[in-house]
């Protein structure tokens, strides 16, 4: 029973997916230079209409001071009033060249339109000659000596008279003009943007008509082959005459099929709390050999064991195929080989592919239920549910069992950690609603792998908030050196708060993997969005990460009276904060 993928319709699936991303962002991108024109042409509008109300601002103070240049009783005044007049009229000067010609430091473009060009240049009254002539005769009563000057001087009248009247007509009439422009240039934009925006909505309803309905058929057949497979494969290690034991990368057993708990004379559970180098006197692990079985009850059996290794997400897995020795045994050990490289092939390629129908599923049932809602009865909408979160469940299982297997690599090169600040980031994941008061005291700063510090304080610091018998409550986390020779060589953290409590008698039960204390976190387990809860991997994940690093983690706790956890951590470098 061979199941393979639908390739050509994956293939067109995927096709299609990509020409619809690659609309999507091609409009994405049109939106984004859309949206930039619009940014642009207000910043620009700003600047035209600031120094056009800056030029008529100015032309009316060069002509304030003109008079009292002209009517001035001393020098001083004189002076001061000459001297306003002319940075009236540099600044006047340069936004009008920048409003004509360009100016990139005042972000002024230059190059008006045809129309507002016309008021410039044409007319009855062109802006620019008056301008320039205003500058002139302004410049010109600026050059007069002391005695020249007086109050009915020709350039002072004329200044005077166009100031208030042509010339700030002329300058107003410009600046709603630019005004208008820009409004019209922004309405524009934003028609093209309320276009993409519609066509952006368009793509999508025909991405879920041409895409997403055909991916619920594909994952409805998807789903039926995993079942078939999960099947298939329980089937062939159930019936199998061989002893077929898996072995994690930590030399623990994994798994072991109904022929393991014959050959062993121990039942399934009672193997997977074992070592494999402690049932067999065979720590190679690879290649065929003879081994030597211990049982429970005192006899020994003789048996040969055949091992082959895959690599699988969890890391490194080796599948022993164990038999009690025969002459037949030996002649066909040829034969056992290739049925073991069969079993190897195909346990790599199901448990490869796990995970992604999992979150198939998943989908299926959030889709399915929105497909037909509004028609389902309430019964089916909880069946879903159900299935949903038996889904999470697994899913959650297979990672916590992930983590837990690969908890002892090394996840990153040791680097410079602020524990206080870590710690931290990690009661603010936690704390939703800031329902618990947290405090936390002096933390130092280590070189360390700071993807295992945070396992360790994430899962004690969750479990304090989850299993908290109240809505709120007390966290404290502290730490304290632990002194050798006189230097800090570790660092003894804690982690106590005021829930229910643990009594004596389970301080080691929760260490264990897959154990809980109450039913009570299994079912807020296949109720909760939140992954691995009540799967009883947190602390003993906890164990191993702070083992691997040679510390020890202990519980002090008694019911009513919370609990506090510490655990110990090497002190390569720290530094009080």
């Amino acid at each position: 029973m061979v199941f393979t993928p639908e390739l050509p319709a994956a293939r067109g699936l995927t096709a299609r997916y990509v020409l619809a991303l690659s609309l999507v962002a091609s409009l994405s991108l049109i939106a984004f230079i859309s949206l930039r024109a619009t940014i642009t042409t207000q910043e620009t509008t700003a600047a035209i209409v600031n120094f056009s109300g800056k030029r008529r601002f100015t032309s009316q103070r060069a002509a304030l001071y003109a008079l009292r240049l002209a009517t001035a009783d001393n020098d001083v005044e004189r002076t001061v009033a000459r001297r306003e007049m002319l940075n009236s009229i540099a600044v006047m000067e340069r936004a009008h060249r920048g409003l004509l010609d360009g100016d990139p430091t005042l972000h002024l473009p230059g190059q008006p339109s045809p129309a507002i060009a016309a008021k410039y240049f044409f007319g009855v009254r062109p802006v620019d000659p008056m301008v320039r002539e205003y500058l002139r005769r302004i410049r010109a009563l600026a050059d007069l000596p002391a005695e020249q000057l007086r109050s009915d001087l020709p350039d002072l009248a004329w200044i005077l008279q166009v100031a208030p009247n042509d010339l700030l007509e002329a300058l107003d009439d410009l600046v709603a003009a630019y005004q208008s422009e820009s409004e019209h240039a922004i309405r524009r934009l934003q028609r093209l943007e309320t276009g993409v925006f519609m066509l952006t909505l368009l793509v999508l309803a025909l991405e879920a008509r041409f895409i997403f309905r055909p991916m619920v058929a594909q994952v409805r057949r998807e789903s039926t082959k995993l079942q078939q497979a999960l099947g298939y494969t329980r089937s062939i290690v159930d019936n199998s005459y061989d002893a077929i034991v898996t072995i994690g990368a930590d030399g623990a057993v994994a798994s072991a099929n109904p022929a393991a708990e014959r050959l062993f004379g121990r039942r399934e559970s009672d193997l997977m709390l074992a070592r494999f180098s402690a049932l067999v006197d065979d720590t190679s692990l690879s290649g065929v050999h003879s081994v030597v079985i211990p049982r429970p009850d005192h006899s020994v059996v003789t048996a040969d064991a055949a091992y082959t290794s895959m690599q699988v997400a969890a890391g490194r897995v080796v599948i022993a195929t164990l038999r009690e020795s025969t002459e037949q045994l030996k002649h066909h050990a040829a034969e056992l080989e290739r049925r073991n490289l069969e079993l190897d092939q195909f346990a790599y390629a199901a448990s490869h592919d796990l995970k992604a129908p999992l979150r198939s599923i998943a989908s299926l049932t959030e889709w399915l239920e929105e497909d037909v809602a509004g028609k389902l009865s309430a019964e089916s909408t909880r069946h879903l549910a159900l299935v949903r979160n038996r889904v999470r469940r697994m899913h959650a299982l297979i990672e916590g069992i992930h983590q837990y297997a690969t908890a002892t690599r090394p996840s990153a090169p040791d680097e410079r950690v602020d524990v206080r600040a870590l710690v931290q980031d990690i009661v603010d994941e936690h704390n939703h609603g800031v329902r618990f008061s947290v405090t936390i005291g002096v933390l130092p700063t280590l070189i360390t792998d700071r993807t295992r510090l945070w396992q360790v304080f994430a899962n004690l610091i969750a479990n304090a908030i989850k299993h908290h018998h109240r809505p709120s409550g007390n966290l404290a986390v502290a730490a304290e050196p632990v002194l050798r020779d006189g230097t800090t060589a570790w660092w003894r953290f804690s982690v106590s708060d005021d829930g229910p409590g643990i009594a004596p008698e389970h301080h080691a039960k929760i260490f264990v993997i897959f154990q809980t204390l109450s039913e009570r976190s299994a079912e807020r387990a296949a109720g909760s969005n939140e992954a691995g809860l009540g799967l009883g991997l947190g602390l003993a994940l906890v164990r191993k990460i702070v083992g691997d690093h040679g510390g020890v983690v202990e519980v002090r706790s008694a019911p009513g009276a919370g609990a506090t956890f510490t655990f110990t951590w090497p002190a390569h470098l720290a530094e009080n904060t």
